[in-house]
């Protein structure tokens, strides 16, 4: 399983309509996938799908979170009905409830509240879960960044994009060091949100994006299909299935792909020696015991009072 986060303190930058079109471009291609609207605002899961809230009283992402709630995963994801699903792969997802607003008021007392996510997820049963995360680098986005294998980025060709890229990757770096956890990839930049053709200014912007560290994916120009896929509970993939949107959303969705292959390659599968005799093993492990229990004594026997011969 691979969890990536699309993640960007800087609001209206395409967040929402990134992870929507990437999780479904993923299950088009035949993925398991498992879509998680962390934002409050729950966009993700009433404008651009079309699915209601957890209604009051049922199990919900904020219950399982702040433990009030223990039961598997796939009690809390949803189906989306209105998406290409191709042979095998799966779109669930798990949307927004009202306690989210609550949740980070009454969990800013923790000391490192950055598990809870990670621990709900441990046994998800999925290929690929996408986050979309909050606009803001606070708890939320700190536990989908303590889950995460890697980072999509979007953003917009605007000077401000660069400067909330670089606070972007001080916080990833500050957590990482916090929690002790391995560096987290970033799969990539996805600029979107421009007009075409680009102005002088948007190039100029899309060049000192390339000084950032990360690799530039496609682009998602601004058009009316994504709006009007989200006004029918569709992601653009299946809306617009031609439109420069979703051809760059299953571009993005090939390299989020491609990290988990190659994941799956780098695994070390164990082959014993030819040569390994089990008898000699142990005989190998019983004399270095006999040995090291043999230098213990002899240290304690160093320590104890001599006896003064007369």
């Amino acid at each position: 399983m691979q969890v990536t986060s699309v993640i960007n303190q800087k609001g209206g930058v395409g967040k929402t309509a990134l992870s929507v079109g990437v999780a479904a471009a993923l299950a088009e291609q035949g993925r398991r996938v498992l879509l998680i609207d962390l934002d409050p605002q729950g966009h993700a899961t009433t404008e651009f799908l079309g699915l209601p809230e957890v209604p009051p009283g049922r199990p919900s992402l904020p219950m399982a979170l702040s433990k009030m709630w223990k039961g598997p995963v796939s009690e809390l994801a949803v189906p989306h009905q209105r998406s290409n699903i191709g042979p095998g792969g799966c779109l669930h997802v798990i949307p927004t409830a009202p306690g989210m607003f609550d949740l980070i008021r009454r969990q800013h007392h923790v000391r490192v509240p950055t598990w809870e996510l990670a621990r709900v997820l441990q046994f998800a049963d999925y290929q690929h879960i996408i986050i979309d995360c909050p606009p803001a680098l606070d708890l939320l986005t700190n536990n989908a960044l303590a889950a995460t294998d890697g980072v999509l980025v979007p953003v917009q060709p605007d000077r401000t994009s660069i400067r909330a890229v670089r606070l972007l990757t001080e916080q990833v770096r500050h957590l990482e060091q916090r929690i002790d956890r391995p560096p987290i990839e970033y799969f990539g930049l996805v600029p979107g949100l421009y007009r075409r053709p680009l102005s002088a200014y948007s190039e100029a912007v899309l060049r000192a994006f390339q000084g950032v560290g990360m690799p530039i994916l496609a682009h998602v120009p601004m058009g009316v299909v994504v709006n009007e896929a989200a006004e029918r509970g569709m992601p653009v993939t299946t809306y617009a299935p031609q439109s420069p949107q979703a051809v760059a959303m299953r571009q993005v969705a090939r390299v989020v792909d491609g990290h988990l292959a190659r994941r799956k390659q780098q695994r070390r599968t164990y082959v014993p020696n030819a040569d390994f005799e089990f008898e000699d093993f142990i005989t190998e492990v019983a004399g270095v015991r006999r040995r090291t229990e043999a230098e213990h004594r002899s240290g304690l026997y160093d320590l104890m009072p001599r006896r003064s011969r007369r």
